[in-house]
């Protein structure tokens, strides 16, 4: 029987415990990440973590701190305080719309968005003398003829046009006569929405999305065109638009700034990110800004209309709200022209109450909402000049 000399054994002893010592070593470090990661409370933490280090040979230990291990992030993203590890927005961050001087001799009402013009009889000129910013129009496509028609609700609104012809070619004149621009000295763009009112197939939806793009397609460099409504499903619309368009996004349920344009969450796409430009939100009883529907803005609802708004902003997509109080509606008989709220109008229409209609725009003006929508040009040019105290 051969023998084993002692210093081989002295050999296969030193090898097992450099081995052992290896794996403990490994060990150790699992365990201090996973204690680093934990929320055992840091007193106990810190007295494992320095019995471990000198376990494994360390000295000075309990200067030393915890072990550096891998940050474990929360699926609500509370991490990182500083948002140094964020990604960057695929837009500049957005900052809230200033008052202007009252006394300013300027021709536009900046953010002033003229909304439901389709019955009004010349829908783009008339926003344009009130100074508006933005305005938009209603498509239908009408499968029995294929032709995109200038609509809202069949009854309610007879087909007035072309998008083209009411609204393309209309801006290319005012902007070759103004050097390019739609409001000379102004830096922003126009913004045109074009909303596909059409509740059809993804067939139909898409014929409408390729009928707006092909008739919009040599719109004035000065004029951003934000489709809204109903679009084709993302696959046939995300990326596939020209640099001049973009897309409005409802907000999630809770009136929630969805996840793939949020920022804040880790679900942030950016190149998904990229074709959206604006939130496009409904105010009111169960939605947005007052989800009480109670017609006023506690502080609980300006706080969480602020965040929301912040949140937006900081990932480059602009704010805008419909459905709020705007004082008259329209009527749905005859030529549809506006009704004043009085007499049998007035009960129970949360458009005819003037004081709930300046509380939601001042709550809107206070979180940097960046359009002032209303279906009433005069007195969103009113409250736009002079800052949120006429109207």
């Amino acid at each position: 029987m051969a023998r084993r000399s002692r210093s081989s054994g002295r050999r296969a002893e030193r090898g097992a415990s450099v081995t052992e010592y290896g794996a403990a070593v490994v060990l150790a470090a699992v365990i201090l990440g996973g204690l680093a990661a934990t929320d055992i409370p840091g007193n106990v933490a810190r007295a494992c973590q320095d019995a471990l280090c000198r376990l494994t040979g360390g000295t000075d230990c309990a200067k030393a701190g915890p072990a550096v291990a891998p940050k474990v992030y929360p699926p609500d993203y509370d991490r990182d305080p500083d948002k140094s590890e964020r990604p960057k927005p695929v837009r500049p961050p957005i900052t809230p719309p200033a008052c202007a001087d009252p006394d300013a001799d300027i021709a536009w009402a900046e953010g002033l968005h003229a909304h439901n013009d389709y019955q009004n009889g010349d829908p783009l000129d008339d926003a344009l003398k009130h100074g508006a910013t933005g305005v938009e129009t209603d498509v239908k496509y009408d499968p029995d003829t294929g032709h995109l028609r200038n609509t809202h609700i069949d009854y309610v609104s007879p087909p007035s046009g072309s998008l083209r012809s009411e609204y393309v070619e209309p801006l290319k004149e005012r902007a070759e006569k103004n050097g390019g621009k739609i409001y000379p000295g102004r830096d922003e763009k126009f913004q045109l929405v074009v909303e596909n009112k059409g509740k059809g197939s993804e067939e139909e939806r898409r014929e409408a999305y390729d009928q707006i793009l092909e008739q919009t397609k040599d719109l004035p460099e000065d004029v951003e065109l934000v489709i809204s409504g109903g679009r084709p499903k993302d696959e046939y619309t995300v990326g596939n638009h020209p640099e001049n368009v973009t897309f409005d996004k409802a907000p999630d349920e809770g009136c929630q700034l969805p996840d793939k344009i949020n920022i804040d969450s880790p679900k942030y796409d950016p190149e998904y990110a990229k074709s959206f430009s604006t939130l496009n939100g409904e105010w009111g009883k169960g939605k947005c800004g007052d989800p009480d529907g109670d017609n006023k803005i506690s502080d609980e609802e300006q706080a969480e209309l602020d965040r929301l708004v912040d949140q937006a902003h900081r990932s480059g997509v602009k704010v805008r709200f419909w459905g709020g109080p705007d004082e008259q509606y329209r009527s749905e008989v005859g030529d549809g022209h506006f009704v004043p709220c009085q007499g049998w109008a007035a009960p129970g229409r949360q458009e005819c109450e003037k004081a709930a209609r300046k509380d939601a725009w001042k709550a809107q003006q206070k979180a940097g909402v960046d359009f002032v929508n209303t279906n009433h040009l005069g007195n969103g040019e009113r409250w736009v000049r002079s800052c949120g105290e006429e109207m």
